[in-house]
């Protein structure tokens, strides 16, 4: 009796604490039928898919391979009949509005480019034409340089045709990342010309380390099988500045930017330490006094 009364209130607190994971996702009867604004053509499915590499993938996963993250509720794969089943109006709805685990990108996703991960999306609707087609990656390499007096970090990519030769990769984005302790941090891209070559310039907010050193990773995209390039300690960003609590010359500074509260801390737990020293030393004087009397 006391198991079958514990397991209903699992049940009950599991119902209370993930609503959303039994509730359906009802989108609002003005917002079900809008349609999507921007034409669905090759130039919005593909910008939408690099929208959806970046803020959706994480958790959606690849399309059509349910590699999906393990939340409650799931996120759907954007091939499933789940996913598809959305009209573009309810689509729209819960990508700017989100719910539960599923982030509202109202206000870090333009509109429009919100209009394009759904052209993405229906990329892998049977009612739509597909305009990408999933295909291998085609061997390239990079090579760059950072112009330190300028800030610029100069790209030439190269890809292999069928024949084994290494031709000029044109109109093509090269991105520009920052190397961090977690991660790269991406400051942007830069498109090659008809050589093949691309100058990225690094913005002015960039912040690197006590130096003003920053290392820089040169990526094309995933359309492509290249070696990234990193650029080792460039000095190209703004100086790091790092408040200085302690001097280096002495173990305790009295300057500015110490706390008040550290520093009486330190001197109060160093004169207890000194009073209960003083305290053992005398009870064993007077214990050596005792001793002899």
């Amino acid at each position: 009796m006391k198991t079958k009364i514990l397991l209903t209130f699992i049940v009950v607190l599991l119902f209370w604490r993930f609503p959303a994971a039994s509730q359906e996702w009802l989108v609002p009867g003005n917002q079900l039928n809008v349609e999507n604004p921007l034409p669905y053509n090759l130039e919005n499915v593909q910008k939408g898919k690099d929208l959806y590499q970046q803020n959706c993938k994480s958790c959606h996963g690849d399309p059509g391979k349910n590699n999906h993250l393990p939340l409650a509720p799931p996120p759907p794969d954007i091939v499933s009949e789940q996913m598809q089943a959305n009209t573009d109006g309810g689509l729209f709805y819960k990508i700017t509005s989100g719910r539960g685990g599923m982030p509202q990108f109202e206000t870090t996703i333009s509109e429009d480019d919100r209009w394009r991960i759904i052209n993405f999306i229906r990329n892998y609707n049977a009612d739509y034409e597909q305009l990408l087609i999933d295909a291998p990656p085609v061997n390239a390499k990079l090579l760059a340089s950072v112009n330190e007096a300028d800030k610029k970090v100069e790209v030439l990519a190269e890809y292999e045709d069928k024949a084994g030769n290494f031709l000029q990769l044109e109109n093509t984005p090269v991105f520009i990342s920052a190397k961090k302790a977690f991660g790269n941090q991406l400051l942007g891209q830069a498109l090659t010309d008809e050589n093949g070559r691309a100058v990225y310039s690094i913005p002015e907010t960039l912040i690197g380390d006590e130096q003003g050193l920053v290392s820089i990773v040169v990526t094309l995209g995933e359309n492509y099988l290249a070696e990234q390039v990193v650029l080792e300690k460039a000095k190209v960003g703004k100086i790091k500045d790092v408040p200085k609590l302690i001097r280096k010359e002495v173990l305790w500074s009295t300057n500015e930017n110490v706390q008040l509260w550290l520093l009486l801390s330190y001197i109060g737990a160093a004169g207890a330490a000194w009073i209960a020293i003083g305290y053992v030393v005398f009870q064993l004087i007077k214990i050596k006094k005792s001793g002899k009397e």
